[in-house]
């Protein structure tokens, strides 16, 4: 428990999440890699593998090929769904699904959660962290699926 503690004080030293929602929900290529190389170089957590999974799903989209975009995708879906699976209750990352989810190209077939996730978060949101909370309020302003 101890050593899950640091390893999540390490890896919140090293970038903000209001920072991480901002990036993630833009299209600046510089600042995806930028924190893709801040995320990856901290220690190894379940939040590591969760912001890391998403933000790497999220760089797909700048890969030139459309293997690469797959390749690159498929990566960070393994490593999202791993810490999902680890911590089926995290609500913030029912979140970073749920944005991933549903801006996914259709023929990805990368949304089958969107629906329980949404319904989850809207549950339990509110325990989250102010940072999250409010990065989930304005995702829901543009949200299809999360009505807050």
């Amino acid at each position: 428990m101890f050593q899950f503690i640091i390893s999540a004080a390490l890896l919140l030293a090293s970038f903000s999440k209001s920072e991480y929602f901002k990036v993630i929900q833009g299209k600046d290529a510089k600042a995806i890699q930028k924190l893709i190389a801040t995320i990856d170089q901290s220690t190894a957590s379940s939040d590591r593998s969760a912001y890391l999974g998403a933000l790497t799903m999220k760089s797909a989209t700048l890969k030139e090929t459309p293997k690469e975009k797959l390749e690159v995708f498929k990566k960070g879906k393994d490593l999202l769904e791993k810490a999902i699976t680890a911590n089926k209750k995290n609500t913030e990352y029912r979140f970073l699904r749920l944005m991933i989810q549903e801006n996914a190209p259709k023929f990805l077939k990368y949304s089958s959660n969107k629906d329980e996730d949404a319904s989850w978060i809207k549950e339990h949101y509110t325990s989250c962290s102010s940072e999250i909370i409010q990065a989930i309020k304005n995702y829901a302003a543009q949200s299809v699926v999360l009505d807050l």
